[in-house]
């Protein structure tokens, strides 16, 4: 792919500097960058590390880093998109702590972080459809991946109404695609 150390360490950077409300929050800024606009993971790559980020343990930004680090870039990649995606929030929160921590309660960190919030539902909004669609849809008719919105379906049931953990909705989403295709024959 070509894609240089220096690039990914300063692209992980952005994507850490900006990543309000935690790792979901990145990832409406990690699919614009690197699926969109750097074309360095498609589509379904991205929903692949999205899904092994979520199901391994430590923070879904980080793990997306990792992965996606090495696939670009080995060991160093990764290793420098982990630093990329960490350092901006570290050193963020390390001057909030040295200098701001009577300002946070003020009101105007307070009407700050009501705006934030309400774009990092934005982004979470934007992550939904731009990986929904990938994950959702087929290129051919009928354009609708049935099975896919049918396991869709039963996972937000399982995590919304019935309050399961991810990693078991995880678990019996995985289960449900493996006996679809044993089923179907495919």
């Amino acid at each position: 792919m070509g894609v240089g150390l220096l690039d990914l360490f300063l692209e992980f950077m952005k994507i850490g500097f900006f990543m309000f409300g935690g790792g979901y929050g990145s990832i409406a800024l990690m699919y614009k960058e690197l699926v969109e606009i750097h074309k360095w993971v498609s589509d379904e790559e991205f929903v692949r590390i999205i899904g092994i980020s979520e199901s391994t343990p430590g923070p879904i930004a980080i793990n997306s880093a990792t992965y996606i680090g090495y696939k670009l870039g080995g060991l160093p990649g990764s290793i420098l998109a982990t630093l990329g995606v960490v350092i901006p929030p570290y050193l963020v929160i390390l001057v909030i702590a040295m200098f701001l921590t009577s300002y946070m309660s003020s009101e105007g960190a307070r009407v700050v972080f009501r705006g934030i919030n309400a774009a990092v539902v934005a982004l979470l909004l934007y992550a939904l459809i731009s990986v929904g669609r990938s994950v959702l849809t087929l290129k051919q008719p009928p354009f609708i991946n049935v099975v896919s919105v049918a396991i869709f379906v039963v996972a937000f049931t399982l995590l919304y109404l019935a309050n399961l953990h991810p990693i078991y909705v995880i678990a019996v989403s995985a289960g449900l695609s493996i006996l679809v295709r044993i089923l179907l024959g495919l």
